[in-house]
């Protein structure tokens, strides 16, 4: 049995890939949110042909930080996760059964 480090380094296991929000809250909004996107893209369209593409052009942009912000959020988490098991080890607070 491979340990979750040698699975880490062997592609098995990949955050970025495997996540899926599970609230349903979460996936209703982003439905909502793609409907009213395209909704917009569609009124653009209709009143100006270059505006529209302007507006994609920012939207990819801006798009485009999300596997940024992703990658920074997760490393962070990560890195807190260690910091407090260091602190749990290091200064005894469980309690040995």
């Amino acid at each position: 049995m491979n340990t979750i480090l040698q699975n880490l380094y062997g592609g098995n296991i990949c955050p970025a890939e495997q996540y899926k929000p599970l609230q349903d809250s979460y996936q209703k909004m982003r439905k909502e949110h793609c409907s009213h996107y395209k909704d917009f893209i569609q009124t653009l369209e209709q009143l100006n042909p270059p505006l529209h593409q302007q507006f994609i052009q920012i939207m990819d942009e801006q798009l485009d930080t999300i596997p940024l912000d992703f990658s920074s959020m997760f490393i962070d988490g990560f890195c807190l996760g260690a910091q407090m098991m260091i602190e749990i080890l290091n200064n005894n607070h469980c309690k040995n059964p």
